[in-house]
């Protein structure tokens, strides 16, 4: 029997946020025993997830914790719309028990919360570069001596060309640090307009849409690296299970074929060719 999915808006996943002092006071069971599971995502994070036409939440991996939710019998997600850092914080207090934000593992995140066995998809990191370089600059290695697009110092993209330049001492990328509040759609114009000649940034931004309602320009390079992608979800007791068994639903999924018709839905292409 098909479970009822409940979708809240920002502001109503807020305030009955607000009602709550914790995951694990969260954690409610209906008549039946389905256990009610609080995931946070973000609200305008298109198409990762966002808030469509009709009002409700949806993107890739809104989509893709509706089809979890569907497979698993004693759980109800609640998935409610916030911003990243409220998200994040809600999963280091408890109120939330699972976050998705199209995260990229690392060695903090694994010592501080669950993470399922399986990944739900892929980060691509790509160059955006002006179009007179389409030939010119199609890898890492083109980089040097272009004008980049100032990075955030503690992104993804900071470490990879940090690495970058940690590996090739001979080929270094020239590239400066700004922080983060300079949206994705004013870089591409900066690079549409010639101001910088390259743009490094995941891919699953929402750039194809800011590209073509924008009428830019741009060259769009294969993927430079390609990172799994997770669910986070509260480190408790409780919560054991339901990572296992998240863990189970999305490979279940892949098998399935799913989650390539979702990420054709929303990317345009199936990231899953990239599996490895």
């Amino acid at each position: 029997m098909m479970k009822k999915l409940i979708i809240f808006t920002a502001v109503l996943g807020a305030f009955l946020a607000g009602c709550g002092s914790g995951g694990e006071e969260n954690a409610t069971a209906s008549e039946d025993g389905t256990r009610t599971v609080e995931v946070a995502v973000p609200s305008s994070s298109k198409p990762l997830s966002y808030t469509g036409d009709d009002g409700e939440l949806t993107g890739y991996e809104v989509e893709i914790l509706k089809e979890v939710d569907e497979k698993l019998e004693d759980y109800e997600f609640n998935i409610q719309g916030t911003s990243d850092s409220a998200a994040e914080i809600g999963l280091d207090t408890g109120q939330y028990d699972m976050i998705a934000q199209g995260l990229i593992l690392s060695e903090e995140r694994e010592e501080s919360y669950l993470v399922p066995s399986e990944h739900n998809g892929f980060s691509l990191m790509k160059i955006f570069a002006t179009a007179s370089m389409e030939g010119e600059i199609e890898s890492l290695d083109d980089l040097a001596g272009k004008k980049v697009v100032p990075v955030t110092p503690t992104g993804g993209v900071f470490n990879l060309l940090t690495a970058y330049n940690e590996e090739h001492p001979d080929n270094q990328i020239d590239f400066k640090t700004s922080d983060g509040g300079i949206p994705t759609s004013d870089r591409l114009k900066e690079v549409d307009a010639g101001t910088y000649d390259a743009f490094v940034n995941p891919s699953n931004l929402g750039q194809d849409e800011i590209i073509e309602q924008g009428g830019l320009d741009i060259h769009i390079t294969e993927p430079v690296e390609v990172n799994p992608t997770y669910f986070m979800i509260h480190d408790s007791e409780e919560n054991v299970e339901l990572n296992e068994q998240v863990g189970e639903a999305l490979a279940e999924l892949k098998d399935e074929g799913v989650l390539s018709d979702i990420s054709n839905e929303f990317y345009g292409e199936d990231i899953f060719q990239y599996e490895e």
